[in-house]
């Protein structure tokens, strides 16, 4: 008899954990609490992905596909864990659907439950859903991807383009000291995407320490020398309302030590990722821990970094801190595998 499985998460680790078991012949519950599949990249109708601009659709709609014609992969949208109890070595599980509930034993779990972003209003120095032309990184991402970028002030093409980084990381104001990884990346993906469209239009990006970690860092000079993006290091104090219907981000720029006032048509905050509300679910549903972030704790970050602190429960992606898509497709199919191994050896 073929392993039951549950996926909790249908992002883009869940849904790689869940075409993988499935590939090799175990049976999948795969639990979403949206409507859809894809996770944040297609929440928010991500258009490209670095480091090489590939459409992200090649990418998360690939991985939908696979999962939706999956025979061994079944799929519950807008669902969720209800209850949720250990039965010897196996979980008896309840997922609650709109129409129905339904009760089924698994051998093993994935939880893959992503992140959220950051909700800038939290600062107000930023001056979000204060001034219409005052977004953030998974809103511009929403522009892009409908082929809609303009100032939501008045419907016209913006001249130039103020990106801010670290909005809710690094910032002990706010509670979150981390470093949200790929913040930085994202936004010289913007500015690029931004210049190579709208080629009027400036882009400026404001930086405590610009962290392309990696091969990514080819980007970072790419905005620079092939894109004439304006990379600043500096510190944005506040932004306040301008004249001719702009918006003015005061600060400091820390090479030159010196004040700056400048008028933007947009701003785009660079808002970091947190654990977010389904974290908090799973630590009380399925009993996890917490890392002092938010974030969901592995038993051991580096000889177990997809188990948690229960044994037959397991973590990929985003849940446990912030990370590329890329990461997390890879800790899917890690994770997938330390299930399965569980599954067969607890049957």
């Amino acid at each position: 008899m073929a392993e039951n499985i549950l996926v909790v998460g249908g992002g883009p680790a869940g849904l790689h954990s869940a075409v993988t078991l499935a590939d090799i012949g175990a049976n999948v519950s795969l639990v979403e609490r949206d409507s859809f599949l894809g996770g944040n990249p297609k929440k928010f109708k991500y258009k490209f992905l670095f480091p090489d601009m590939q459409p992200a659709d090649d990418v998360i709609g690939e991985l939908i596909k696979r999962a939706e014609k999956n025979d061994g992969v079944k799929i519950y949208y807008s669902s969720n864990v209800s209850n949720f109890k250990e039965n010897e070595k196996k979980f008896d599980v309840t997922i609650k659907s709109p129409d129905a509930s339904e009760t089924k034993t698994f051998d093993s779990v994935i939880v893959a439950t992503g992140f959220e972003h950051f909700d800038p209003a939290r600062d107000a120095k930023y001056s979000y859903q204060l001034f219409d032309d005052v977004i953030d990184i998974k809103d511009l991402e929403r522009m892009m991807g409908e082929n809609n970028f303009v100032r939501p002030s008045n419907g016209q093409p913006p001249k130039n383009v103020a990106f801010i980084l670290c909005v809710g990381s690094r910032d002990r104001h706010v509670g979150n000291q981390y470093c949200s990884r790929v913040c930085c990346t994202v936004s010289v993906k913007q500015a690029i995407e931004l210049r190579e469209r709208f080629p009027d239009c400036d882009a400026y990006i404001f930086y405590m320490d610009i962290r392309t970690y990696g091969f990514f860092e080819d980007l970072y000079w790419k905005a620079m020398e092939e894109h004439d993006v304006q990379i600043v290091k500096g510190r944005i104090a506040e932004i306040t309302s301008g004249p001719n219907n702009t918006v003015i981000c005061k600060g400091e720029d820390t090479l030159l030590r010196g004040p700056f006032e400048i008028p933007f048509d947009m701003v785009v905050l660079a808002s970091g990722m947190e654990g977010g509300p389904q974290s908090s679910e799973m630590v009380d549903k399925l009993g996890l821990e917490l890392n002092e972030h938010g974030f969901l704790k592995p038993q051991n970050v580096t000889l177990a970094p997809f188990k948690s602190n229960r044994k037959g429960i397991f973590l990929a992606g985003a849940c446990t801190g912030p990370k590329a898509i890329s990461d997390s497709i890879v800790e899917g199919g890690a994770a997938a595998m330390d299930a399965y191994i569980y599954a067969v050896k607890n049957k």
